[in-house]
């Protein structure tokens, strides 16, 4: 275990600027896009601070933390997220899957045959119009707006972490700063 920090010293740092030991990767030998840069900012018998380098296109590891994190996240420069995920609580991991389009126009196809000759077909053929469109629009928006994002985390003591994600083979628990 690294040398834990002092926690009665003001401390401000450069990222960018911290020895080897206090830096690496998180998910080189996972499948699939999972990598994170993470930084240990302050590590002491109070508190774990890490910060991530979230890389467009990559997904984080599902996983929980046994007394909670305390997640601040920046999307950009003018909008952090502060984001509480209690103790036992698995987040993170690869978005959910989305529905493949040919299977979604199926299924409204369906839909509207269903509803063919009822009062209500022409209210479902307008929702189903305004579904595709905010679709559209929505996968426009997140095209548009790809660019790396920082999580500051923040856990307290015992610093348990337990990765329950289907790419490891099994479940991994994790004291302290969490290296991989």
């Amino acid at each position: 275990m690294a040398q834990l920090d002092p926690e009665d010293v003001p401390v401000e740092m450069n990222p960018y600027t911290l020895p080897q030991e206090r830096h690496g990767w998180r998910g080189l030998g996972v499948p699939g896009h999972r990598k994170r840069k993470w930084y240990t900012l302050l590590h002491n018998d109070k508190v774990l601070v890490t910060a991530l380098l979230l890389i467009p296109g990559e997904a984080s590891v599902q996983h929980s933390h046994e007394t909670g994190e305390l997640s601040v996240q920046y999307d950009d420069v003018m909008r952090p997220r502060v984001v509480w995920h209690p103790p036992g609580e698995i987040h993170a991991g690869p978005p959910p899957a989305r529905e493949d389009p040919a299977t979604r126009m199926a299924r409204q196809e369906a839909a509207l045959r269903a509803a063919a000759g009822s009062p209500m077909a022409e209210i479902l053929e307008q929702l189903v119009r305004d579904n595709n469109e905010m679709r559209a629009r929505l996968d426009a928006i997140a095209r548009s707006q790809l660019s790396p994002r920082i999580i500051v985390d923040i856990l307290f003591p015992p610093f348990r972490t337990t990765i329950i994600d289907q790419a490891y083979p099994e479940q991994i628990t994790v004291t302290g700063q969490w290296y991989d």
